[in-house]
């Protein structure tokens, strides 16, 4: 870290320039302090000269030495300012943040609040009423710039704390505060220091400033606050006074931002850890066959009526709407569908991580036979041990200042009782399945060292370290090449057929689904529109919608020349799905029918339903109509 330290050619900067200022604040009160404060009348107001290098000012006093002899006061009292202000600001902006909504909200409200004023006043009013001098500045300026480093603090703490790391830190029962000193924290330290440095700085114009105003240090000690008021007082006389301590104050604030960004890039893994030397190694695995269910199998999920809804514009949106479907032990099932569609908020549904304001209800959602929307029958720990999840963004599902290693066992260690070494010797078993080369280097990797492939094996290991029943696996391949898409298929296959382990594949790629899943749900506006069996779904697919999808995915032997097929319009907005059948602006075989009745999902065949009045069979089918 030293090393990355000194590497930025602010670091060097700082070093140097902090190096000299604290030399002089150290050195100058015990060499020259008595020189600074003696009084001289036959020489007052001097200019430049030998024996006086920037002159001296009514009193007779040598500017020069009283500006060097300033600093130590000067830069102390910035420090115990910026520190107290940011030690106020910050934990309770970071806290505030990670409290539940309604504290939240009233925490953040008291912020704005008080951000209102602006600081200089703040801490004139406090001294005006405590009283004046050094201490009375000091905690002042610290009071006045705490609304400050809350917002600051709040701000950076709310963007981390909407990850699925931090959701997933939230589930296994973490209170708020350790999950703003463990996980919310370390991810804002780099941006906190930062501005710790730049408050001290402002910190120093602060008390400087009430110096000047008579409000901090009190004759006979003396600031480069209060050595500036002499020095205005003479300006036209002796101006190098007040020049020689702008200059200072300039130099300081300086090397103090110098000094914030020479840290950041201490402490920033991103800068300096990729010359650890940890060796990352990519695996292409072979194929497997898919897999099928067997049946007389027990039920792992079984879902009825699921429904989300959310607050909006006065009402409420309904992006999940009455799900249903059930899930057997061993089973793979893909639920496919644009963005947009509902498969991503009905994982989270089933995971309880839906976040507030929204809210879930079902007629049933059972995991391995308990009854999830009842907390007295499945707590933190029971959905931990029963079920995964891989979320389709490794890297900020991952918490990037934590190793691999600390994030595998963190789970096991909490729900299944392990202690550190037979965690970590799951944790190396686990990534062995998934083909990760030398687990046990790696474990001490941090996320940033692997690859996109490698992250999402990392956290299919992870969701396996409880041995869980159901691993759900929200877009495991987006963003990937089609190379890693094969090896995290692959990896998903050889889970299920070596460990029996039940997966929902969340995607909304209709041909990698394929592959894998013997069976897949078919989502639009947030409802079931087919449910077919994998073969039946690529022979002879029954919605339109089901056909667009199929349509859209470009065969390996494609014309290049030719443009890809699309799904024509676009889904339709939460506040205003059509009437009828969600997709009737948009499907081509749309009947006068479609755009007034809503259709229900029936059976059409063995293991196959479809809700659509054209490919389903239903009484008094009007002909499609022209569009």
């Amino acid at each position: 870290m030293a090393r990355a330290f000194l590497s930025a050619p602010s670091g060097i900067a700082a070093t140097l320039l902090l190096l000299l200022i604290i030399a002089v604040g150290v050195l100058a009160p015990i060499v020259w302090g008595d020189a600074a404060a003696r009084v001289d009348l036959a020489h007052a107001t001097e200019g430049p000269s030998g024996h006086f290098l920037l002159g001296t000012d009514k009193l007779g006093r040598d500017i020069l030495l009283r500006t060097l002899v300033a600093t130590q006061l000067s830069l102390l009292m910035a420090l115990a300012s910026a520190l107290i202000g940011a030690g106020l600001g910050l934990g309770f902006g970071g806290l505030v943040a990670v409290l539940p909504a309604p504290a939240r909200t009233v925490g953040e409200r008291v912020i704005e609040v008080v951000l209102s004023f602006p600081p200089i006043l703040v801490a004139i009013f406090f001294t005006a009423i405590v009283g004046v001098g050094i201490q009375s500045a000091i905690v002042a300026t610290g009071i006045a710039f705490a609304p400050s480093f809350a917002r600051l603090a709040n701000s950076l703490a709310r963007s981390v704390a909407s990850k699925d790391d931090i959701a997933a830190a939230r589930a296994v029962g973490i209170g708020p505060l350790r999950v703003f000193t463990r996980y919310v924290l370390p991810n804002i330290a780099e941006t906190l220091i930062v501005a710790t440095s730049a408050g001290i700085a402002a910190a120093l114009i602060a008390v400087s400033a009430l110096s000047f105003l008579g409000l901090g240090v009190q004759a006979p000690q003396f600031d480069w606050g209060r050595t500036l008021t002499e020095g205005i007082a003479s300006f036209y006389t002796a101006p190098l006074q007040a020049l020689a301590v702008a200059f200072a104050i300039g130099a300081a604030g300086l090397s103090l931002g110098f000094l914030g960004e020479a840290f950041a890039h201490a402490t920033n893994p991103l800068l300096w850890g990729a010359g650890r030397g940890h060796a990352i190694a990519r695996t292409v695995l072979q194929q497997s066959t898919d897999p099928s269910p067997r049946n007389g199998r027990p039920l792992v999920l079984s879902v009825r009526d699921l429904t989300v809804t959310f607050p909006r514009n006065g009402g409420r949106v309904t992006p999940v709407d009455s799900i249903s479907f059930d899930m057997a032990e061993g089973e793979v099932i893909g639920i496919v569908g644009e963005s947009g569609s509902g498969k991503s908020l009905t994982a989270l549904a089933i995971s309880r991580l839906v976040p507030y304001p929204g809210e879930v209800s079902a007629k049933r959602l059972e995991l391995a036979g308990r009854n999830l929307l009842d907390p007295n029958e499945t707590d933190d720990r029971f959905l931990a041990l029963n079920l995964g999840m891989v979320f389709q963004d490794p890297m900020s599902s991952l918490n990037p200042v934590l190793t691999i290693g600390t994030q595998l066992t963190e789970g096991a260690r909490v729900h299944s009782n392990l202690g550190r070494r037979e965690a970590q010797s799951r944790a190396i078993a686990r990534l062995s399945e998934v083909h990760i080369p030398n687990p046990e280097q790696l474990l001490s990797a941090y996320p940033f060292e692997f690859s996109g492939g490698m992250r999402q094996r990392s956290m299919i290991a992870m969701s396996r370290m409880n041995e869980p029943r159901l691993i759900i696996a929200d877009e495991p391949t987006t963003a990937l090449d089609v190379t890693v898409q094969k090896q995290i298929i692959d990896v998903l296959r050889e889970l299920n057929r070596e460990r029996g382990t039940a997966i929902l594949l969340i995607s909304h790629n209709i041909g990698v689904v394929a592959q894998i899943c013997s069976r897949v749900i078919v989502m639009y506006a947030g409802r079931v529109i087919e449910d077919v069996d994998t073969r039946s779904l690529l022979r002879k697919p029954a919605h339109p919608y089901t056909r667009a999808l199929i349509a859209a995915v470009p065969p390996l032997g494609a014309d290049r020349s030719v443009p890809l097929t699309t799904v024509p319009g676009r889904p339709p907005d939460l506040d205003a799905i059509p009437s009828g059948c969600p997709f009737n602006p948009r499907c081509p075989l749309v009947t006068s029918r479609c755009r007034v009745e809503s259709p229900s999902l029936v059976a059409i065949g063995d293991s196959h339903s479809a809700a659509c009045w054209v490919t389903a069979p239903g009484p008094s089918a009007d002909t499609p109509s022209a569009r």
